[in-house]
């Protein structure tokens, strides 16, 4: 178990970092990717789709310092480890029972924020998400169809106002993650969200047209 009771948040995340380090350059393209953080209004209620560690969750709850957050990831239910990634996963020896612990973790070390979560793929647990979301993150299937069809239904669950964010912006068709952006700027023209920012890092951030 990654989970003993009389640890505290820090001390968990710091247990199974030891166990299971997390490759630098990976922890350095993180910091790259906060800036996207900047543009969630503060307080909110909002939704990670494609957690891993929590590492970003951190971030999330730094900045964007939401009242609530959904943590979506398929974690114990794609089996005991992740099955990919090399480094990443320090060579598939990374348990995704320590993955999900260190995600919980990641948020509850900040007391103001509820956790929430979900252990399962998105759309299919969409209802289990029971408020309008401020906004959601996006960082889960990494391909073309089933980004359209999280956008599709990201659509239906951020409240008007609210933003959707994500990673895995490559305009490069050569990108193995390619398929992202092509189904944000699917999505973008067959609705009425707009890109907001996009870039650096690989991030990206839709907001739907303001009403004249």
């Amino acid at each position: 178990m990654f989970f003993k009771s009389k640890e505290t948040p820090a001390a968990r995340i710091a247990r199974i970092e030891k166990q299971f380090p997390m490759p630098p350059g990976e922890l350095k393209r993180l910091e790259g990717r906060r800036w996207i953080l900047n543009h969630v209004p503060k307080g909110g209620v909002g939704a990670e789709i494609g957690v891993f560690r929590g590492h970003f969750s951190n971030l999330i709850c730094q900045i964007a310092k939401p009242k609530k957050l959904y943590l979506i990831d398929p974690w114990t239910t794609i089996g005991a480890t992740f099955g990919w990634g090399k480094e990443y996963t320090n060579f598939d020896t990374l348990t995704t029972e320590a993955a999900r612990e260190q995600s919980r973790a990641s948020v509850e070390q900040h007391e103001d924020v509820e956790c929430v979560i979900i252990e399962d793929i998105y759309p299919r647990c969409a209802s289990q998400i029971v408020e309008p979301l401020d906004f959601a993150y996006l960082d889960a299937s990494h391909k073309y169809a089933p980004t359209l069809n999280e956008l599709r239904h990201l659509d239906k669950q951020v409240k008007p106002g609210g933003l959707i964010l994500g990673d895995d912006w490559a305009p490069d068709p050569a990108n193995q993650h390619h398929g992202v952006f092509v189904a944000v700027q699917e999505f973008v023209a067959a609705t009425d969200w707009e890109i907001i920012a996009a870039g650096p890092a690989a991030q990206w951030a839709l907001r739907r047209k303001l009403k004249a």
